[in-house]
C-alpha cells in the first residue's frame, strides 16, 4: 500500500514541470511513471483521433488536420481508416 501511495505522489509531482529528477527515482517508481504516462498518451490520442474524425466530417482538409493535430498526413489517413 505504501508503494502505491508513494507512486501516486510521484505521479502528481511529475505533472509539475521541473518538480522532479528522474535520476532520483527507483526502478519501481520509473516503471509506475512509465505505465501512467503511456495510459495518458493513449487517452489523449484517442480523444485527438475522435476530434480529427469530427472535423474531417465537417470538411476540414487532411493537410489542415495534420497541421492542427501535430501529426503527419499519413497518420490522419490511418486514424480515419480505423
Amino acid at each position: 500500500m505504501q508503494h502505491i501511495f508513494l507512486a501516486a505522489c510521484i505521479v502528481v509531482s511529475m505533472m509539475i514541470p521541473g518538480a522532479y529528477d528522474l535520476q532520483e527515482q527507483s526502478l519501481e517508481q520509473l516503471a509506475d511513471l512509465r505505465v501512467w504516462q503511456l495510459e495518458r498518451v493513449e487517452k489523449v490520442t484517442a480523444e485527438l483521433r475522435g476530434r480529427v474524425r469530427e472535423q474531417y466530417l465537417q470538411g476540414v482538409t487532411i493537410k489542415a488536420l495534420a497541421k492542427k493535430a501535430g501529426v503527419t498526413r499519413r497518420t490522419i489517413y490511418a486514424w480515419l481508416s480505423e
